[in-house]
């Protein structure tokens, strides 16, 4: 009996997408040269972290976004290190950050000479940071009125604002998704950035526009699958 009850306790803690998914999206990659090409996203655990992946190949250009991170059901998710690359006819380019929780300090691993910063408990990466607002959401906890960001090669603070849940039809189907905007203090209207997470897809991705003056990145979910379904 109490060997039952301390497994149960192990599944209450784990994060609802513990065994890991893939998902598939359209994506529009416009940096000067529009390329429209499938980018698939993956979360998979490896031992006591998780790996969670954006890749997307196009004909003359790709782009990776690598996030390892910890979670905790007190906590969330906390990112270890985020990686971002992208080649576009022949050029590649990339950032490389590290996360130290022990010294809550951030290092440019790219810039090795540029000196660490301290940051905020709750810091997150680009990527990972739908995963914690995910979290929050399914434990029906409010979401913080502000997040700080890993943001481009710096980090920035940012409002979250939950917008309304909207019927979406997508390639994937028609979903409800809830909208949700980042915005900072001086608010362009050549940037936006948002996106829609999915309730019954234990508020997936299903949905993402970032515009930033000529720069366009947009997914849109095709397919989700998580791990050990059919």
């Amino acid at each position: 009996m109490l060997r039952l009850f301390a497994l149960l306790a192990v599944f209450v803690t784990l994060p609802a997408f513990s065994q890991g998914y893939e998902a598939k999206y359209d994506m529009i990659w416009s940096v000067g040269i529009k390329l429209e090409a499938e980018a698939i996203e993956t979360l998979k655990q490896n031992g006591d972290r998780f790996e969670m992946v954006l890749d997307a190949n196009a004909s003359i250009g790709s782009a990776n976004e690598t996030t390892n991170l910890l979670f905790s059901d007190e906590n969330g998710w906390k990112p270890l290190d985020y990686n971002y690359t992208q080649s576009i006819l022949g050029r590649t380019t990339g950032r490389n950050f590290r996360f130290n929780w022990n010294k809550k300090s951030l290092a440019w691993l790219h810039e090795p000479e540029r000196a660490e910063i301290t940051i905020p408990d709750d810091t997150v990466d680009p990527l990972g940071f739908r995963l914690q607002l995910a979290h929050l959401l399914r434990k029906g906890e409010p979401l913080p009125k502000t997040i700080t960001m890993l943001d481009g090669n710096d980090i920035k603070a940012r409002s979250v604002v939950p917008g309304e849940v909207e019927t979406l039809d997508i390639p994937y189907g028609q979903i409800e998704a809830q909208k949700f905007t980042l915005t900072d203090d001086n608010p362009d209207p050549k940037r936006k950035f948002e996106f829609w997470l999915a309730p019954s897809l234990d508020y997936q991705l299903v949905k993402l526009e970032k515009r930033d003056k000529k720069r366009l990145f947009a997914l849109t979910l095709k397919a989700f699958q998580k791990a050990g379904t059919p």
